[in-house]
């Protein structure tokens, strides 16, 4: 994709400071701990970082869907086209649900309802935000965005629950949902979970070819740098609940300057190195939020850790235009 950096247009979406709490038994936890990018129109975003690293729960938290009452967002805003989504009430939010923001989530055969049909489960947005479509009305409208999703005899499968069908069109289903208002933002959660490489591509393809004739602007949340590398314009690293690094896509295949995205990048299988080329690893796992270290939260997987990283939380430092890493090896 197009890497020509828009910084300096107003985002459509601007995340500050976003910081999430989970209560336990053990006290409130935070998942997500003061979490900032932009999301510039018309542009893709890649959120990626392994499992556990609070992607999820920021998409949650855009959308104002985190689980009741165990969390909450303790601080930041989340400003959509002037509006800070944080500060609403719950109405005005159901509002901009569907209509301005929207989200594919990661697992369609859990999102999906098995006991209503695909007409009931895609027609839902329409009949909330378009109540003055008729019957006939409504059901071609959910043949057309079945159909606009590649799911063949759209309008034989009105009656069809999510059982029926196979994951790849299952997905399909959800993007359909998703994108029934047209909405100005999808956030795509892990959207090619569990799907073959053929049916991933497809969705892939569906996803950018639907983004370029609306002119939406995406957020793409994934563990996958292939994905990554082929989907998005700009790029936020996550790390137990922390941005680590952000930049262009072009530039943090480049020139990675945190030694977790290095790892992440070094992780990944080329094609051109020799037979039997052992894969490179990050030793160790994501920290638990229950058993965050001081100072840095990678300092127990770099390879360049140091004695300041035990005790000093790293600074969000600028090292080139548009180029965010917080790491003390850049901090001179």
């Amino acid at each position: 994709m197009a890497t020509e950096h828009l910084q300096k247009e107003e985002p459509i979406l601007s995340v500050q400071g976003l910081s999430v709490a989970f209560d336990t038994e053990a006290g409130p936890v935070r998942a997500v701990d003061t979490v900032g990018f932009d999301l510039i129109k018309g542009r893709t975003l890649g959120i990626v970082g392994e499992s556990g690293c609070g992607k999820s729960v920021t998409a949650l938290s855009i959308m104002r869907l985190l689980p009741q009452p165990m969390a909450r967002i303790e601080e930041g805003r989340v400003v959509l086209d002037g509006t800070d989504l944080v500060a609403l009430p719950p109405e005005s939010m159901q509002s901009i649900r569907g209509a301005s923001v929207s989200i594919i989530f990661q697992e369609p055969m859990a999102a999906l309802n098995p006991v209503h049909t695909l007409y009931k489960q895609v027609s839902e947005p329409l009949r909330v935000h378009k109540p003055e479509l008729n019957k006939k009305s409504l059901e071609a409208e959910v043949v057309r965005l079945l159909s606009d999703v590649g799911i063949p005899d759209a309008d034989g499968r009105l009656s069809a629950y999510p059982h029926q069908l196979s994951g790849g069109m299952r997905q399909r289903v959800m993007i359909a949902m998703a994108l029934a208002l047209s909405p100005d933002i999808l956030i795509a959660d892990e959207p090619t979970t569990a799907l073959d490489v053929t049916v991933q591509a497809q969705i892939l393809d569906l996803i950018r070819r639907i983004q370029k004739s609306i002119g939406m602007s995406v957020i793409f949340i994934t563990h996958d740098l292939g994905v990554i590398a082929e989907q998005c314009d700009d790029v936020v690293v996550m790390y137990a609940g922390k941005v680590v690094e952000r930049a262009g896509v072009s530039e943090l295949f480049e020139d990675p300057k945190h030694p977790y995205t290095k790892g992440l990048l070094d992780s990944m299988p080329r094609l051109d190195a020799p037979r039997k080329t052992r894969l490179s690893t990050i030793s160790g796992q994501v920290p638990g939020l229950m058993d965050l270290p001081p100072g840095c939260r990678f300092q127990n997987r770099c390879p360049h850790v140091m004695e300041r990283c035990h005790t000093e939380v790293p600074k969000d430092l600028m090292v080139r235009t548009n180029h965010l890493v917080a790491c003390h090896l850049y901090d001179v």
